[in-house]
């Protein structure tokens, strides 16, 4: 159970994030807004090995003055490049601001063993400009896992309430990231994970970098000291 928290720490930290631009020019693109825009991003552990990808397409998007809403889907693979989950939401930009659920990036048909999982969150905004020195809200995903198994409810096992606060949000530097995708002028974040549980507490830090017209272009997740757990790239944009 232990890995399977920390497992659902790291999804939830590698959370689908950006800001739009509208047709009034009010939120400026740190992701690409195009339907049918698609980007991949491939996750490796600390010794490089790659450990799954995801792929994320806007189907649709709609702006209106100062508003902005997509329907984006998300799609998860394995090592083995086996689908493991399929999302579709919205995410939306009002008066230069982009606003995304926390609990976004979570597919509740896909909990672990027989379990069956609720997800909710908070809105974490990005301002349309990132710029260093800026220190950003943050937020908590709350993750409900209920089994029918007896065996569980033995173990005390079979109402599960998992929380992971995001804190300390803070734009670093900007700089340039360079992956298989291209060679990217992006915005440096920094912030702090605490996921907690009733058999377990972990304490994270994440570094990511944004690019416009691009979303984050590299995620490195941290324990809390300070040993590198793995990290995420682009390797693929098309459509935008």
């Amino acid at each position: 159970m232990k890995k399977t928290l920390i497992s659902l720490a790291i999804i939830s930290i590698a959370i689908f994030s950006a800001s739009f631009k509208t047709g009034d020019g009010s939120c400026s693109p740190y992701f690409p807004i195009k339907q049918g825009a698609t980007v991949e991003r491939k996750n490796y552990n600390d010794k490089d090995k790659q450990t799954g990808r995801s792929v994320q397409t806007i189907v649709s998007s709609t702006s209106t003055g100062s508003s902005l809403t997509l329907s984006v889907k998300g799609t998860t693979y394995d090592d083995k490049d086996k689908q493991t989950s399929e999302t579709t939401f919205d995410a939306k930009c009002e008066n230069g601001t982009f606003y995304l659920n926390m609990a976004s990036n979570a597919d509740p048909k896909k909990a672990p063993g027989n379990m069956t999982t609720t997800v909710t969150g908070d809105f974490m905004e990005f301002p349309g400009t990132l710029t260093p020195g800026m220190e950003l809200k943050g937020g908590t995903m709350t993750i409900n896992m209920v089994s029918n198994d007896p065996n569980m409810a033995k173990m005390a096992m079979g109402n599960i309430t998992v929380t992971n606060t995001t804190s300390n949000r803070k734009v670093i530097r900007d700089t340039t990231i360079t992956t298989s995708a291209g060679t990217f002028n992006c915005v440096k974040m920094t912030s702090d994970q605490t996921m907690k549980s009733p058999m377990y507490t972990g304490v994270y830090h994440v570094v990511e970098y944004y690019a416009k017209n691009v979303g984050k272009v590299r995620s490195e997740t941290y324990t809390d000291k300070g040993k590198l757990m793995g990290y995420s790239l682009i390797t693929s944009i098309s459509g935008n």
